[in-house]
């Protein structure tokens, strides 16, 4: 049985009687370290810094917002580490069909009202499961993904693995798509599905196959999900990333949309629509999704400089020039200075932009490296179009070409057509597409998902 006396209790309640029979029930167990948080600001300030041993949340914390919403929150920021407990502390019958959906669950749940005894045999169970996967978890962190892969294995053909064998499943298939096998994690998800079928398997799935560029089959599996379990809402995130891939802007803003009205706080899902909506052309959607993440996100280190850099770019789309250069400029050169390649290729291009006199001269002098280096598609386009207006048509070719001959073609090919045919060029488009597909004809390319989908990724939409 686990020493609860050496143990880090922290309560999760905004109501104060709730938050004293949690910690009547926590000492009764024979803790002695209780803290309280009332809100979830306060919450994930205790938790940044000095993370608990166990933590009890309730489901429903006030201001809109969830106990689901804050463990997402908590392990996309990597703020819970795996060996900490978290449980969530509910009054609804019903979250037991929430916690089977959602991918990113807690590690149990209890429904109230409970006794010290019931609370005490949960964790029983979970403090058992945490020293069992130990090792893994350590290996994990370290990203030691062979080694955690080969600890799996050994742990789920053991007797003492037997009752985390889902558990120990669904953990491989996660440190397979970590680690880049995107084909062993297809694998891997595909295998528990045989047994159950869970969303969160399917949803994994979906996942996988988009790592491939397989996007038709991702997206079958992903509209399987979003249709079966409508609160998992995180599958409908991975719905939005899939439609954008496809080509599908408006879709994947229209999905993104129901969902934010339904977890208005949830500023991970807003920078996704705020994507979904540039891509859509819709600037001012995007505009307002980046204000309020940028205002309200007040998850510690939470803004970066690539949210600074897409709150510019929606402004610029909205025609607000003024705006997006004040953003840029507020930002610290020292901040400028420690931005990566891709975002300082951003940050010159978009300040050429809004403010020609001010970052012509910056853009001008990345240019050597903006055509020698690999970029990620965005900053492509941000280039391209930094390009198209200060007037260097080879640059801005060499960006468009680069583009549509890669996977990403089908997502940007709609913001490439806008701009080239804002500055009356058309026909020069139209030509580096013919002569892409030529390329494409002429090195025999393998089958692609673009191919067996009717057309190739530069040749749709003629």
């Amino acid at each position: 049985m686990a020493d609860y006396s050496k143990k880090r209790f922290l309560v999760i309640d905004d109501l104060p009687l709730a938050r004293e029979a949690l910690r009547i029930v926590a000492q009764t167990m024979g803790a002695f370290a209780v803290e309280f948080a009332s809100n979830y600001q306060d919450a994930i300030y205790r938790i940044r810094n000095n993370t608990p041993d166990i933590i009890l949340c309730d489901y429903m914390l006030g201001d809109g917002r969830s106990g689901q919403q804050m463990l997402e929150e908590l392990r996309r920021f990597n703020l819970l580490p795996d060996e900490t407990i978290f449980m969530m502390v509910t009054g609804e019958q019903s979250y037991e069909q929430v916690v089977s959906a959602v991918e990113l669950v807690p590690d149990d749940y209890i429904i109230k009202p409970f006794s010290p005894e019931k609370l005490m045999l949960r964790l029983e169970r979970i403090v058992a499961k945490k020293n069992f996967f130990a090792k893994y978890y350590k290996e994990k962190r370290q990203q030691e993904y062979t080694a955690a892969l080969a600890t799996l294995q050994a742990q789920r053909d053991s007797e003492a693995g037997r009752p985390y064998r889902f558990e120990t499943l669904r953990q491989q298939a996660e440190v397979l798509l970590a680690s880049g096998d995107a084909t062993s994690a297809e694998t891997s998800y595909r295998s528990i599905l045989e047994h159950y079928d869970f969303p969160w398997a399917r949803a994994g799935v979906a996942r996988s196959l988009q790592k491939q560029n397989r996007l038709s089959e991702a997206r079958a599996e992903i509209d399987r999900v979003v249709a079966g379990v409508p609160h998992f809402f995180d599958a409908a995130d991975i719905k939005a990333s899939i439609c954008m891939a496809q080509g599908e802007h408006a879709e994947a803003q229209k999905v993104l949309d129901e969902v934010a009205k339904k977890t208005p706080r949830n500023y991970l899902r807003k920078r996704l629509l705020a994507e979904a909506a540039t891509l859509n052309g819709d600037s001012e959607t995007a505009r307002a999704a980046m204000a309020d993440v940028i205002a309200n996100d007040t998850m510690p280190g939470a803004i970066s400089a690539a949210d600074r850099l897409a709150a510019a770019r929606s402004q610029i789309n909205a025609g607000d020039k003024i705006s997006a250069e004040r953003v840029l400029l507020g930002m610290r050169e020292s901040e400028v200075q420690n931005m990566n390649l891709d975002e300082q290729a951003s940050f010159a291009a978009l300040l050429a932009i809004s403010s020609p006199e001010k970052g012509k001269p910056r853009f001008l002098g990345l240019r050597p490296a903006l055509i020698a280096t690999a970029l990620n598609a965005g900053t492509r386009l941000d280039i391209l179009r930094a390009a198209l207006d200060t007037g260097d048509h080879p640059l801005a070719d060499r960006q468009t070409e680069t583009l549509m001959a890669s996977e990403e073609a089908k997502k940007v090919f709609g913001s490439i057509r806008t701009h080239y045919a804002l500055h009356g060029r058309e026909t020069d488009f139209r030509e580096i597409q013919k002569q892409v597909a030529l390329k494409r004809i002429q090195h025999h390319d393998g089958p692609t998902e673009t191919k067996t989908d009717g057309n190739t990724a530069s040749g749709q939409h003629q």
